[in-house]
C-alpha cells in the first residue's frame, strides 16, 4: 500500500518526536526534563536504534551543558572564597587564626571541586566528538 509506514518506521517517528521535545528542553536549560525525556525514550523505544543513537548524542549535549551552567556559577563563588582568603591574616595577635586555616581548606576543597567539573567538562567534549563520528 502507498504511504504506509512499517512497525519499525512509525516506533522511529514516536522516539524522534520524543527526541525533539528533549532538544527544545535543552535549548530551553531545562537540563533535568530534557534527560528525563531521554530516558523515557529510552524505555519507552528499545527498537527505535537509529533515533537511540541520536538520543546519546544529545544527552551528552545535556551534560556538558549542564556542567558548563554549573562552572559558571561556581567559579563566581570560587573566586570570592580566594578573595576572602587573601584578605585573613594567618595570626591574629601572635595567635594562630583558625578562621584562616579553615578558609584555606574551604578554597583547597573549592578548587578541587572546580577541577572535577572541568574534567567532566572535558570528557563530555571528546564524547560528544567520538559520538558523532560514530553516526
Amino acid at each position: 500500500m502507498w504511504g504506509c509506514k512499517t512497525t519499525q518506521e512509525a516506533t522511529e517517528d514516536e522516539a524522534f518526536f520524543m527526541l525533539d521535545q528533549a532538544r527544545e528542553l535543552l535549548a530551553d536549560g531545562q537540563f533535568n526534563a530534557a534527560r528525563d525525556t531521554i530516558l523515557a525514550l529510552r524505555r519507552q523505544y528499545p527498537t527505535a536504534l537509529h533515533t537511540r543513537r541520536a538520543a546519546i548524542l544529545t544527552l551528552d549535549s545535556v551534560e556538558l551543558l549542564e556542567t558548563r551552567d554549573s562552572l559558571s556559577r561556581y567559579v563566581v563563588s570560587l573566586e570570592a572564597a580566594r578573595e576572602e582568603f587573601k584578605r585573613m591574616k594567618p595570626r591574629v595577635n601572635g595567635r594562630t587564626n583558625d578562621a584562616y586555616y579553615q578558609q584555606q581548606r574551604r578554597v583547597f576543597e573549592m578548587e578541587q571541586h572546580y577541577d572535577e567539573l572541568c574534567a567532566k567538562a572535558k570528557f563530555y567534549v571528546r564524547k560528544i566528538d567520538i559520538d558523532q563520528r560514530d553516526l
